[in-house]
């Protein structure tokens, strides 16, 4: 019995020394993608901002974009949110999805087009990771727990922020999950993808506040107000930019790819040409001078919203998290301007909480906020962040999400069982879901063909009652016999 224990003791700690090792790896490749990509992106941002224009080249910019990704269709996995899928799926990523990860934002971004750093550098890390599990002939549990290593080494460097963000690699995958058994190994890869990168020259935007201990008398009711704000606006950001996608998809259907580029473009220059050109590309200047307790637009993140949007509809690749301090930024602005408070600690708690809600992600922003703005944010960061990340229930910047729970806190009559419906219920919840699939279909005439059609209908047979109510939903089904 004792050598067995002996034998598990040694097991274990030659378990650690792999992980250690091996997440040390990764988080040194990625931490050197992680620079390579950051220096690349500025000298093109600086190249292309020469130019007062420069943005009128969106439209041929997102079409080049386009181009691109279409070579090697099967290698799709270049955005975060596919790089989600291909982790919960227990999939790999290919270098060639790796490459375009690493290219194609750049060309977006110093074009003009509304897009975040964090994306390219988490997805190349999740390829990364995925090509080393190739070469050491690794399963696909050990390729998965190196691959989230990828990503949250990705997230750490890119932002400076190596807890927090090896957290949002943990935590951004499934929705009430963490995955412990891949703490040590993520936040070693963090670490050391934050040493590495700032090591080669990368800086990071700090902004230490110095605030009192929260208190009852009014500070806490305060907190979750504005909690209730950031939710809110992380939730119109995700509707804005599904509508937006509906509506570029629909356009493309009609027309063709190049048009497509142009309209969604088009909104992002008249952004530009109309307001103000800080808000396109990084806009990390802006975040910086809010934080700083500069002045900025109240109404701008709504702006930011739009550019951001259009972009991704017209084809645009890069990070959504980068955006997404702006606009929860200029948001914490807007609102300590509307009840008088100090606008630097509702900035700061604007650009942690807004990520909380659209990402999914309460714990790493939390962290976030105090990795970039000093622990005396900390309890009023946790409170904004939670209330922010419950407001937005089930919906996401990223559609990959997985949901292992049930986050609102409200019913959610989606979940519940038909029989529970009283007869008026039922009927108002039929008319309301007929209503957005003919919205739906206008929209997008061609949204189901006639195989899934068939598949639905073959499916409902099992049960008459869901049947029934699939004919009143798609009127022109038909039962075949």
């Amino acid at each position: 019995m004792k050598r067995i224990a002996i034998l598990q003791r040694k097991i274990t700690f030659l378990n650690i020394l792999k992980w250690f090792l091996l997440s040390l790896l990764i988080g040194t490749i990625v931490g050197i993608c992680n620079a390579m990509f950051l220096k690349l992106l500025e000298f093109s941002i600086g190249f292309t901002n020469q130019f007062e224009y420069y943005f009128l080249v969106l439209p041929f910019a997102l079409y080049i974009v386009n181009k691109l990704a279409k070579i090697s269709p099967e290698d799709n996995d270049y955005s975060t949110n596919q790089a989600i899928a291909s982790i919960n799926e227990r999939k790999s990523v290919s270098i060639v999805s790796s490459i375009k990860a690493f290219f194609l934002p750049i060309i977006t971004i110093a074009c003009g087009g509304s897009a975040g750093k964090e994306s390219p550098c988490a997805d190349v890390g999740a390829g990364v990771a995925s090509t080393c599990a190739k070469l050491f002939s690794f399963n696909k549990q050990e390729r998965r727990k190196l691959m989230i290593c990828g990503v949250s080494a990705g997230f750490a460097g890119v932002f400076g922020v190596p807890i927090s963000g090896a957290l949002f690699g943990l935590e951004v995958l499934s929705v009430g999950t963490v995955f412990y058994e891949v703490m040590f190994p993520a936040f070693i890869a963090g670490i050391t993808s934050f040493q590495v990168t700032h090591a080669l020259g990368v800086n990071y935007i700090y902004h230490p506040l110095n605030l009192q201990a929260i208190s009852l008398d009014g500070s806490l009711f305060v907190v979750v107000l504005a909690g209730l704000f950031f939710g809110v606006i992380a939730l119109i950001l995700i509707e804005v930019i599904k509508l937006s996608n509906i509506i570029m998809r629909y356009v493309g259907s009609k027309t063709n790819m190049f048009i497509r580029c142009f309209v969604a473009s088009s909104v992002v220059i008249l952004i530009g040409l109309l307001t103000s050109p800080d808000y396109l590309g990084l806009t990390m200047n802006r975040i910086d001078i809010i934080l700083s307790g500069g002045k900025g637009a109240n109404l701008g993140f709504l702006i930011k919203i739009l550019a951001t949007a259009f972009t991704f509809a017209g084809g645009g690749v890069g990070g959504l998290v980068t955006p997404v301090f702006f606009i929860g930024a200029n948001s914490g602005y807007f609102f300590a301007n509307l009840i008088g408070l100090n606008t630097s600690t509702f900035a700061a708690l604007g650009l942690v909480s807004v990520l909380a809600g659209a990402a999914n992600t309460p714990l790493a922003a939390s962290i976030m906020a105090i990795e970039l703005f000093g622990a005396s944010i900390a309890p009023y960061a946790a409170v904004s962040c939670i209330v922010s990340f419950l407001v937005t229930g089930r919906r996401s910047i990223y559609p990959k999400q997985e949901f292992t729970f049930d986050k609102s806190l409200v019913e959610d009559d989606t979940n519940d069982p038909l029989d529970s419906y009283t007869p008026e219920q039922l009927e108002k919840a039929l008319v309301k879901k007929n209503f957005i699939l003919q919205s739906i279909r206008h929209l997008i005439p061609n949204s189901l063909n006639k195989k899934e059609i068939d598949e639905i209908v073959i499916k409902s047979k099992q049960d008459k009652k869901d049947f029934k109510i699939l004919k009143h939903l798609f009127p022109d089904f038909k039962d075949k016999k």
